[in-house]
């Protein structure tokens, strides 16, 4: 048997957010990958409910994220037959600082230090209490994952988009019947979200004057979310609602990504290629894609002229054909079979 943990947060009230679409990922690959799993929703906080789920005939254990080192070494002293798997998210440690993005000042801070650590050791152990990490970015495996004391190989089993499989009445349009419209699927008020909105408002800015085509700006602001938003251009109209994230991507024709800070994988931009857009990302994050993802990009750095009027051509054609999203989930499927299938 193998059981597929997933914490109750990730739930449907999360729909659309970066953890759940991952973790919907997840599931269709075992399917496709015809492993049978037991999907196990656990309170975040009782995670030792897991190993009353656990039997001798249980031989994986894959985990969503690796926040219980614990519980994971108390499920291989019970049951010595079980492989434990963990699905990691983010470099945890490196996510900490690259979010918190305050003033130099802060830097200094013990407890930003200590919580630093906390997290290294808490990932170590969690990778040597485990038999593979299953990483959703090949950057985090290589400078992260694999530096971390411990045993266990460090995989990586890529992301896929979901929507094309949850959303399948919604075809992608084709370019001439596309808005000329740049989205920015926007974060919250975080430093992340708040770079996010400052690049966003230095393009709309500079592109329209630029450009030979009339560009508009959307950024989304999931209002169940946030009761205020942020301060945008006079051009950039904010999208206080959005149900469905697929079917507004499937129907513009560029996607800007314009933050760089945060670890893991920013699973958007999978998305936008998916759906058919141009997808803009920031030079300081285009180096921690994998190449096959990189290579379909376009690399803007707003606050760089040169690159915006870059940008204003390459946005005038439609974006090269490819299969990417099916490629990624065909990976996915490859690892988890290799991983669960094996033992």
């Amino acid at each position: 048997m193998i059981v597929h943990a997933i914490p109750e947060y990730i739930n449907e009230k999360e729909y659309g957010a970066g953890n759940w679409k991952a973790v919907e990922g997840t599931c269709l690959a075992l399917a496709e990958a015809e492993i049978q799993a037991k999907t196990l929703r656990f309170n975040d906080k009782m995670p030792e409910a897991i190993l009353s789920e656990l039997t001798p005939d249980t031989r994986h254990l894959l985990i969503e994220y690796s926040f219980w080192p614990d519980l994971q070494a108390e499920a291989k002293r019970q049951y010595p037959q079980l492989n434990v798997h963990v699905r990691t998210h983010n470099a945890e440690a490196y996510q900490y600082i690259h979010r918190y993005r305050r003033g130099r000042r802060d830097y200094i801070k013990l407890r930003l230090w200590r919580k630093f650590l906390e997290l290294i050791a808490r990932d170590s152990r969690s990778r040597s209490a485990s038999d593979s990490l299953l990483g959703i970015s090949v950057w985090d495996n290589q400078n992260y994952w694999r530096w971390l004391p411990g045993h266990a190989s460090v995989l990586y089993l890529p992301y896929f988009s979901p929507w094309p499989f949850l959303r399948s009445n919604v075809e992608p349009r084709v370019w001439d019947q596309r808005q000329n419209v740049i989205v920015s699927m926007g974060g919250n008020f975080d430093p992340s979200g708040l770079l996010n909105v400052e690049n966003l408002n230095t393009m709309a800015t500079k592109l329209p004057v630029i450009s030979n085509d009339s560009w508009q700006f959307q950024l989304t602001w999931w209002s169940q979310w946030f009761e205020r938003v942020p301060n945008v251009q006079a051009n950039i109209e904010i999208l206080r609602h959005c149900d469905e994230p697929w079917d507004l991507l499937c129907q513009v024709r560029a996607l800007a990504v314009l933050t760089y800070l945060g670890f893991g994988f920013k699973t958007t931009i999978v998305d936008g290629l998916a759906a058919g857009c141009h997808v803009i990302v920031h030079p300081k994050l285009v180096n921690r894609l994998p190449p096959e993802v990189a290579q379909l990009c376009l690399i803007c750095d707003p606050s760089n002229n040169e690159h915006v009027a870059r940008l204003a051509a390459e946005l005038s054609s439609p974006p090269p054909s490819h299969d990417i999203n099916r490629k990624l989930r065909g990976n996915a499927v490859k690892v988890l079979r290799s991983t669960l299938k094996g033992g």
